[in-house]
C-alpha cells in the first residue's frame, strides 16, 4: 500500500512538472511576485523591478536563454519595445553576446496604449515573448548573418517576413495565448485589422500581416497553417 502511494505521488509530480509548459499554449500560468520559481531565470539579466514578474514569466518559456546576458532597460522612445544585440557584442562569440531590450515609458499619444506599463499581465507576457523570440533568432546567427539582418531592415518585405517568423517562434515556445491577447489589444486600441508596426501607424489599414492576426495565431495553436 505504501509503495502504491509513493508511485501515485511520483506520477502526480511528473504530471504537474510536464504540464507547466505543455499546457501553456492554451492556458495562463499565474506566478505571484514572491514566487521563488522565477529567480532562476534572472541569471545574467538586468530587469527593472516594476516589470520583474512578467519579464521573468516570459523568460521561463525560453530555457535556451538562461545563460545569455540580457539588459532590459527603460527609456523614452518612440517605439514601445525594441530588441537588438549590443553593438560591441556583435563581434563576440554568440555565447558572449549581450542583448538589449528597450522598454519605452513615454511615446506619442497615439502609441500610449502600447506602452509596456499600460498593458495587463497577459499582454505584457505576450509582447515580451515576442521580444525574446528576437533574441532567439539573433542568437542563431553568426557575425555576417547578424550584419545582413541589420541591413535587411531597410526592406519592408524583409521586416514583414522577419516579424511574422518571430511571432511563430513565440508560439512554438508555448506563448501563443499570451501573444494572442497582445495581438487583440493592438488591433482594438489602434483600430486596425492588420498591424504592420509603429512606422506605419498613420497609414490606412492595409492587408499585410507583418505581425500575426489573432485568427492566425489561433490557427497555429490548433495545429493549422
Amino acid at each position: 500500500m505504501k509503495l502504491k502511494k509513493i508511485t501515485i505521488a511520483i506520477l502526480i509530480t511528473g504530471f504537474v512538472s510536464n504540464a507547466y509548459h505543455a499546457t501553456a499554449a492554451n492556458s495562463f500560468f499565474r506566478i505571484t511576485p514572491d514566487d521563488d520559481t522565477l529567480s532562476k531565470y534572472a541569471r545574467n539579466k538586468k530587469i527593472p523591478a516594476e516589470f520583474r514578474v512578467p519579464i521573468l514569466t516570459a523568460l521561463s518559456y525560453f530555457p535556451e536563454l538562461r545563460q545569455l546576458h540580457i539588459n532590459f532597460r527603460t527609456r523614452k522612445a518612440y517605439t514601445p519595445l525594441t530588441t537588438r544585440p549590443s553593438l560591441t557584442s556583435i563581434f563576440k562569440r554568440k555565447s558572449h553576446r549581450t542583448y538589449i531590450v528597450t522598454i519605452s515609458y513615454q511615446s506619442i499619444d497615439t502609441l500610449s496604449h502600447l506602452l509596456f506599463k499600460n498593458l495587463n499581465f497577459e499582454e505584457k507576457v505576450g509582447i515580451m515573448g515576442h521580444e525574446l523570440s528576437h533574441v532567439v533568432d539573433f542568437d542563431s546567427k553568426n557575425f555576417f548573418q547578424t550584419i545582413g539582418n541589420g541591413v535587411g531592415h531597410i526592406s519592408g518585405r524583409f521586416l514583414d517576413k522577419m516579424e511574422y517568423k518571430t511571432d511563430l517562434i513565440c508560439i512554438k515556445h508555448g506563448l501563443g495565448k499570451y501573444l494572442e491577447k497582445y495581438s487583440l489589444h493592438v488591433r482594438r486600441t489602434m483600430h486596425v485589422q492588420y498591424w504592420r508596426g509603429v512606422d506605419h501607424v498613420f497609414e490606412k489599414d492595409g492587408h499585410i500581416e507583418r505581425y500575426m492576426n489573432p485568427t492566425t495565431i489561433e490557427k497555429y495553436l490548433n495545429g493549422g497553417r
